[in-house]
């Protein structure tokens, strides 16, 4: 019998008659568990350099060794059994805690850049530049840029 899984994620699918549903229903539950919410502990490219629990995850850096040789840019995600691959699909956003800012997949992981405020120039418009600092300010805080200081 063939396994049957969702076109996006891989999630399996039950089927009629099938042995150890169990198994595939946890499989399926683990999966959305770390897509429902998508926050990463960082980017790595080694998994030897970390210490898992289960729930945790990370993106996987290009290069990556060991266990996560062959799956660059896949959320890798630690569960009781082992590590899980999700493929990312195309604007998928996700939180990086350690650089506490989002990434976006656009073929590759892209993360947050940081901007700095205006400063200097010829003529300055006191005005503006207070909109633009309170622009920033709630990118930054949304996590969308990062925060220069």
């Amino acid at each position: 019998m063939a396994i049957l899984e969702t076109a996006r994620f891989d999630i399996p699918l039950l089927a009629t008659g099938q042995a150890h549903k169990e198994l595939f229903h946890n499989e399926a539950l683990a999966r959305i568990d770390f897509l429902l919410h998508p926050v990463v502990q960082a980017v790595e490219s080694d998994p030897s350099n970390i210490v898992p629990s289960p729930g945790q995850s990370w993106l996987v850096a290009p290069g990556a060794v060991n266990d996560w040789l062959g799956r660059d840019d896949h959320i890798a995600g630690w569960t009781e059994n082992g590590w899980l691959f999700i493929v990312p699909q195309t604007v998928m956003r996700i939180y990086v805690k350690s650089s506490e800012s989002y990434a976006v997949y656009r073929g590759s992981w892209q993360s947050a850049e940081t901007v700095t405020n205006p400063a200097g120039g010829a003529v300055v418009d006191s005005e503006a530049r207070l909109a633009i600092d309170s622009i920033l300010s709630v990118l930054v805080a949304q996590g969308i840029l990062l925060s220069t200081s």
